[in-house]
C-alpha cells in the first residue's frame, strides 16, 4: 500500500463516515475526494482533487456547511463528467450541487434543497444522467423509512418511492449502500436496519439484508428474482442475519461490493460486549446465503481482537475482492465506537473470495484510532482504478453530534 496522503488535519469526528456514502470519484486521470471537516468556524464539507499523472493535489475547496457530524457528503459523476454532491442533513433537507465544469471540483453550481427529515445519503447516476438517491426518512408518529429520490437531467429532485419501512414507530437507522451491476441498469442494495421498540433505547433489533432492482429502482426483487412489494419490511427481503440486544448481540455492516460476474458481497459483524465476529455473505446457488467467517483471516497477532465489518468491499482490476475493515480490542468492555485500539485491516483474496489474507495497514500508534474506511466503487461513470483508493479517519470520536474535534483525514491506494 502506498504512503497515506494527509488531505486535512481538521477532519471532523466522523470525517469519512458513512461508508454507504461514496466519497471518491476517479475519472479521466483525476481522483476527486470529499470529506467532512471541522475547522473553527463549524462543520464544512470539503474536496480536493488528485492529478494522477503528476501526483499533485489541488488546494481544498469548501462545498458548504453541515448541520453536525452526520452531514458528510455523497458523490457521483454523470456521463458528461459533471460531479454531483449531496450533504448537510441530519433529519433535515439535503443540499445538492453540480460541478460547473466536467471533471473539475473547483467550482460548483447553485445549491438546491430537497427532502424532509432525511439522513445518510447514497448517491448513484443512471445511464441517462438521472441521479438516484437513497436516504433514511424520520417521522414523529409512524415508522421510519428508507426513501428513494430521483433527479432527471435538468429537473428537480422528486421523491420516487419508499422501499423499506421499520416494524416499529420509534427510532430506526438504515445503513443502505447501492452499487451498479455490469449493465448499469441493475441496482444491488445491501442494508442494515437498527430498530428500537420504545423510547428507552434499552432494547434494539438489528438485521442485515439485500434487495435488487433490475430497472434502475422502479421495481425491486430478491436475489432469485422474487418480486418484493413496497415498502418492504424485514420479513419480505433477502434476510441475511437478524439479532437483538436482549441476546447481547448487535449487527453492523459496511458497503456492498459486486464481483465482475455479478455476485453481491455483503460484510457484517455480530458485536457482543467483549468481542465481535465478522462474516462475508454471498448468495448460495441452492438458495439462502453463505457466511464466510472472516476473523480466521486476521493477522496472527490480531486473532484475539474484534473484527468490525463497518468498512468497504471493492474489486481490483484482476477481478479479486479487497476489503478494509476496523479491528478493535474489546477485552475491557468499553464503548467500541472510536475505541483507542481501533486499527485497519486489509483482506486480499486470490480465489474470488473463498479465502483471504489479512494484514494491518496504517500506523499502530497507541491511543490514536484509525477507522471509518471508505473505498471507491462504481456508482455512476467513475473509472474505478485497478488498484482502488480509500480514505479514512485518524483520530478520536468525540462526544455527541456537535463535538468539534479535529482529526487527520488520510487517502491511500490499495496497490
Amino acid at each position: 500500500m502506498s504512503t497515506p496522503f494527509t488531505l486535512s488535519e481538521t477532519g471532523s469526528s466522523r470525517a469519512t463516515a458513512y461508508t454507504e456514502s461514496s466519497k471518491i470519484i476517479s475519472h479521466q486521470g483525476k481522483t476527486h475526494v470529499a470529506w467532512l471537516d471541522s475547522p473553527k468556524e463549524g462543520f464544512r464539507v470539503k474536496m480536493r482533487t488528485l492529478d494522477q499523472a503528476s501526483g499533485e493535489w489541488t488546494d481544498e475547496v469548501i462545498i458548504g456547511e453541515a448541520i453536525d457530524n452526520h452531514g458528510g457528503p455523497a458523490l457521483t459523476i454523470d456521463h458528461e463528467g459533471h460531479l454531483h454532491i449531496v450533504y448537510f442533513s441530519h433529519h433535515h433537507p439535503f443540499r445538492y450541487h453540480r460541478s460547473v465544469r466536467p471533471n473539475d471540483s473547483s467550482e460548483w453550481g447553485p445549491m438546491e434543497k430537497f427532502g424532509t427529515d432525511l439522513t445518510y445519503p447514497t448517491l448513484i447516476c443512471a445511464k441517462d444522467g438521472t441521479l438516484i438517491l437513497s436516504a433514511r426518512r424520520s417521522h414523529e408518529e409512524k415508522p421510519w423509512e428508507l426513501e428513494v429520490w430521483k433527479k432527471a437531467p435538468g429537473a428537480e429532485w422528486v421523491r420516487h418511492s419508499t422501499i423499506l419501512r421499520s416494524d416499529m414507530i420509534h427510532y430506526s437507522a438504515y445503513a443502505a449502500s447501492m452499487v451498479w451491476g455490469q449493465d448499469h441498469k441493475t441496482i444491488y442494495l445491501g442494508f442494515r436496519i437498527y430498530q428500537h421498540p420504545d423510547t428507552t433505547n434499552t432494547v434494539s433489533y438489528t438485521s442485515v439484508g439485500f434487495m435488487m432492482s433490475p430497472d434502475e429502482g422502479e421495481t425491486w426483487t430478491k436475489y432469485d428474482g422474487t418480486p418484493i412489494e413496497l415498502p418492504a419490511k424485514e420479513p419480505t427481503v433477502d434476510l441475511i442475519m437478524r439479532s437483538q440486544s436482549a441476546e447481547g448481540r448487535v449487527l453492523e455492516t459496511g458497503s456492498i461490493g459486486l464481483s465482475p460476474d455479478g455476485v453481491p458481497f455483503i460484510g457484517y459483524n455480530i458485536r457482543m460486549d467483549h468481542s465481535s465476529e465478522a462474516y462475508l455473505a454471498t448468495p448460495n446457488p441452492e438458495g439462502g446465503w453463505k457466511h464466510l467467517y472472516m476473523n480466521s483471516f486476521l493477522p496472527q497477532e490480531q486473532r484475539d481482537e474484534s473484527l468490525m465489518m463497518a468498512g468497504g468491499i471493492a474489486f481490483k482490476g484482476n477481478g479479486q475482492p479487497v476489503i478494509v475493515s476496523p479491528v478493535v480490542n474489546l477485552e475491557d468492555g468499553k464503548q467500541y465506537w472510536g475505541h483507542v485500539t481501533t486499527k485497519l485491516v486489509r483482506f486480499d483474496s486470490e480465489d474470488g473470495g473463498a479465502t483471504f489474507t489479512g494484514k494491518l495497514i496504517g500506523h499502530t500508534t497507541p491511543s490514536s484510532p484509525q477507522w471509518m474506511p471508505n473505498l471507491e466503487r462504481p456508482n455512476g461513470f467513475n473509472d474505478v482504478p485497478a488498484n482502488p483508493s480509500l480514505i479514512y479517519t485518524d483520530g478520536e470520536c468525540g462526544l455527541g453530534c456537535d463535538n468539534m474535534v479535529q482529526n487527520k483525514v488520510l487517502w491511500t491506494v490499495l496497490d
